[in-house]
């Protein structure tokens, strides 16, 4: 199976704070936001603020003074974790315990997981990656992650701070510059029709519209971001009815305008929901299934994209039309998610940029 990922590589910077983000300890934070600036600072702390009165202080390790930075977010944290118009501010000093630059975003994910074939933006000059670009890349290629880069002169290579917890906190804020200037090329319509299935994640709805326009021959996948999911100049429903999969978190999914759309159009619709497992939507149908428990510490990072990567495969393993396929039968889901949520789990255990092996195949 030939897999084309369209989504972006970024450096994270990974943060790993030794307590949750909010004290009610029932509740995980797991998004994404996005950062207006980033500031140098020399006193030692990592700072996450906003213009509503957000504050997280974090305190570094000796000898990461060096990663000590402003990170200036343009809404609030909690706002759509608690679906509100006026959250109350996050504010709280969070010492940090590690700090490690390593590999990351949804492309990267995908490609590695799925062993495919990742196209991805990079910013740089005089058609060569700038710094970040350049790491990136050598990252991909130590890991033996196809890539093919199109790089925007004059534009910043992507990057993120990672914020996680033992707890399962995942708080992801994004430097973004050249996802923003993404279009297709020549060289991706032409790996377009070499495919046999496309991965769709993270990258803009309009590049993915314009992809889709083409129309592929191969099947389509879609893994979100929450601005895909909060697109309203193009929204992601207005593409529903070339997506054969589509696979998101619970937090995105409360925030997608015309689930009935969606639901109706797309095959099939995952929905993890970390601790509280997942639900499956099939033409309108919805099964739910409970997480495998994994007591201690985890590291959330990866997790959705081993849970969907799985499914996928366990998925086009059973039912090799799947695209023309009417139904898959009750039990190709139940066995599908059972193995999904399974690797799900042993990923939680691991910290650096690596997923759990595919032995599910041997099974």
């Amino acid at each position: 199976m030939r897999y084309l990922i369209f989504g972006p590589a970024y450096l994270d910077l990974s943060v790993t704070i030794a307590r949750p983000l909010l004290d009610d300890h029932t509740r995980r934070i797991d998004q994404s936001l996005a950062a207006t600036a980033r500031t140098g600072a020399d006193d030692g702390h990592l700072h996450v603020v906003s213009p509503h009165g957000d504050h997280l202080v974090c305190p570094l390790p000796a000898g990461e003074s060096g990663a000590s930075a402003t990170y200036l977010l343009g809404e609030p944290i909690l706002a759509r974790v608690l679906s509100a118009a006026h959250p109350p501010a996050l504010t709280g000093v969070y010492p940090v315990s590690s700090v490690t630059p390593m590999l990351g975003g949804m492309g990267a994910g995908y490609a590695a997981a799925l062993q495919g074939i990742l196209r991805m933006p990079l910013g740089g000059s005089v058609g060569r990656p700038d710094a970040v670009g350049h790491d990136v890349c050598a990252r991909l290629s130590r890991l033996g992650i196809r890539h093919h880069p199109t790089l925007y002169d004059g534009w910043t290579s992507d990057s993120t701070l990672l914020l996680l917890t033992p707890s399962g906190d995942k708080l992801a804020i994004g430097l973004r510059d050249t996802l923003q200037q993404w279009v297709p090329t020549v060289e991706d319509r032409v790996a377009v029709e070499q495919a046999d299935v496309l991965v769709f994640c993270g990258a803009p709805n309009r590049f993915m519209a314009e992809v889709l326009a083409w129309q592929p021959a191969g099947l389509i996948m879609c893994a979100p971001a929450m601005r895909n999911v909060c697109d309203v100049e193009l929204p992601l429903s207005s593409l529903a009815s070339q997506v054969d999969y589509l696979a998101l978190n619970a937090l995105e999914w409360s925030h997608a305008p015309d689930q009935d759309t969606m639901r109706a159009t797309i095959p099939l619709i995952t929905v993890t929901d970390g601790p509280r497992g997942c639900q499956i939507y099939q033409r309108g149908a919805v099964s739910a299934y409970p997480a495998v428990p994994h007591p201690g510490p985890v590291n959330t990072n990866r997790a959705g994209e081993t849970f969907a990567s799985t499914f996928l495969q366990v998925i086009l393993d059973r039912v090799p039309g799947l695209r023309t396929a009417r139904l898959i039968t009750q039990a190709v889901i139940d066995a599908a998610a059972a193995i999904a949520l399974r690797q799900a789990a042993r990923q939680l255990d691991l910290v650096e940029f690596a997923f759990p092996p595919d032995d599910w195949r041997s099974e």
